[in-house]
């Protein structure tokens, strides 16, 4: 009896949650296609893409309410389906716009990844390194420790590939150059250890190898080891992360 009563309990569950989804799919649809409002075609965008898997449709969505809106959010997701050509053809070129729009609203990643096409030329795009300095530099200041960790590579001299995963493998998009920024071994460091606050552990390994080689910066061995501790401390941390995703008490 008691099983019987709870496969009810479930299905009753089941059934007031689908009804719930639909509802919200309808509150969507409402506030975006007849009141007009980017926010509530914003989140249109994002039901399609997470709860009916139609990326197709989400992509159209986000692409029309960057374009006529100017919403940045759907900015930043349409610029994020062109990177990888999910639903269409991928461009770096055509993520130039809707990155920038992203960026001006301080969304952090958009100038990362506004920066990054800046940094990529292409056959008939030049790299435009300046640029590309520039927002990634304002990436960082948004408290973004991956630009801060690549901003630091940059000032090294090291080329970054701007790669996109195509069915599950890293590609690197077609380029013909990148861009270069001259070799500052002390911003790189500054960069480093920002990147390192922020939690980015190849980056304090990175600043312990600077100063235990004393590439650039003064040799240090204290502060090598303090950094090297610390890059140790944010990787276990992540394994800890991972091991205890899902539990609840």
């Amino acid at each position: 009896m008691s099983t019987i009563i709870a496969k009810e309990d479930v299905e009753r569950e089941q059934a007031e949650r689908a009804e719930y989804v639909k509802n919200i799919g309808i509150e969507y649809r409402f506030g975006c296609y007849e009141e007009k409002r980017p926010e509530s075609c914003q989140l249109l965008g994002e039901y399609m893409e997470a709860l009916q898997q139609n990326f197709a449709s989400a992509l159209a969505i986000f692409k029309k309410n960057c374009e006529e809106r100017q919403y940045p959010k759907s900015c930043f997701k349409y610029g994020m389906y062109l990177l990888a050509g999910k639903e269409c053809t991928p461009s770096l070129k055509k993520m130039l716009a809707p990155m920038k729009i992203a960026c001006d609203a301080d969304i952090r990643q958009g100038c990362r990844y506004l920066s990054l096409v800046y940094w990529n030329g292409e056959k008939d795009r030049p790299a435009e390194s300046d640029l590309a300095e520039k927002y990634m530099k304002k990436a960082c200041d948004l408290e973004d420790g991956e630009a801060c960790w690549l901003l630091s590579t940059w000032y090294m001299g090291n080329k970054e590939k701007f790669k996109t995963t195509v069915q599950g493998e890293a590609k690197e998009l077609d380029r013909t150059s990148l861009g270069s920024l001259p070799r500052n071994m002390e911003k790189s460091l500054e960069y480093a250890i920002r990147a390192c606050e922020f939690d980015v552990p190849q980056s304090c390994a990175n600043v312990s190898r600077m100063y235990k080689l004393g590439d650039g910066v003064p040799k240090d061995l204290d502060k090598a080891k303090k950094f090297a501790e610390r890059a140790q401390e944010i990787m276990e941390s992540l394994k800890y992360k991972d091991t205890t995703a899902g539990f609840t008490a």
